[in-house]
């Protein structure tokens, strides 16, 4: 179980003496982690073909977002990933590196604001708009922006790539373990309660700014092609939701995948082969439509 996980299944039992109904707030899913920025001169001796660079993007209410640029000469495309609550660069950008090192991609990892050595006080609205940001700099780069862009989203994470999905249009789109709606998964998260706290706590349900978000929206609006992934272990967010956020989605059959990994969880479905073999298909289609059009 995830540390988030651990946090939800101890705030039911110990509410489960006095209310029926528990809500899940935004101070339980958003919670900031001041780091150390990462070591720059290990994330180049660990990947010596990308020339790897810090970047501060501007934000709103004067934030400053901590990101990481990992370009490699042969890039056919940049990938732009966003992680999920509790990602940094400092302590997972060499993991997510690890998952693209035989791709020929850039990438972009992004500290969200308030985590690791980004700046400011995060909210679910306040990061939705700096995945904009990150991804209208990105698209603006010469370095990064001259091959197609590919958003890729973890679990809060995939909310954020979402968002960008919902406003601007993407070469590409990959969603790992993410839900159809908040509602839908504060459910699920009840379901996973021993019998007794369920007897007690008969509804758990999001609350204020957490209220109806999710990609259930985004998937039937989705115009380009688009990644599903989601370990078929993953009980935080498992994979019926990933699978009817596929059957949503409104594009042709060749442009919509759903990658469901053997043996893997919430934390590591694209830690596979399985994933990179998709990846590298996903990839080829998206830079034919790139180069023919």
């Amino acid at each position: 179980m995830t540390l988030f996980g651990k946090t939800i299944a101890l705030v039911l039992i110990g509410i489960s003496m006095t209310a029926c109904t528990y809500r899940v707030h935004e101070s339980n899913v958003v919670i900031p982690r001041a780091a150390p920025p990462a070591d720059i001169d290990a994330l180049r001796a660990a990947f010596p073909e990308h020339q790897v660079d810090v970047l501060k993007i501007p934000s709103s209410e004067s934030a400053e977002l901590y990101s990481l640029r990992f370009r490699r000469p042969d890039a056919v495309a940049t990938v732009v990933y966003f992680g999920g609550n509790g990602y940094t660069a400092a302590k997972f950008a060499e993991r997510t590196m690890q998952v693209y090192r035989e791709a020929p991609v850039n990438v972009v990892v992004t500290d969200h604001r308030g985590y690791g050595a980004s700046t400011g006080t995060p909210t679910i609205d306040s990061l939705m708009g700096d995945a904009l940001r990150v991804y209208d700099h990105t698209l603006a780069d010469p370095g990064l922006g001259n091959v197609p862009v590919i958003l890729h989203g973890h679990s809060l994470g995939s909310f954020m790539a979402g968002h960008v999905a919902s406003e601007r249009k993407l070469a590409g789109l990959v969603l790992e373990s993410s839900v159809t709606s908040t509602e839908d998964w504060t459910g699920h998260l009840r379901s996973r309660q021993s019998p007794w706290i369920r007897l007690l706590v008969r509804r758990v349900v999001p609350a204020g700014t957490l209220a109806g978000k999710g990609n259930q929206g985004v998937a039937a609006g989705i115009d380009e092609p688009v990644l599903f992934l989601v370990g078929a272990d993953d009980d935080v967010t498992p994979p019926r939701f990933s699978q009817t956020l596929f059957e949503a989605a409104p594009v042709a059959p060749e442009d919509k995948h759903l990658v469901v990994v053997p043996g893997k969880n919430h934390m590591n479905a694209a830690d596979s082969p399985e994933y990179k073999h998709a990846f590298s298909a996903f990839t080829a289609r998206i830079t034919d439509k790139w180069h023919c059009c």
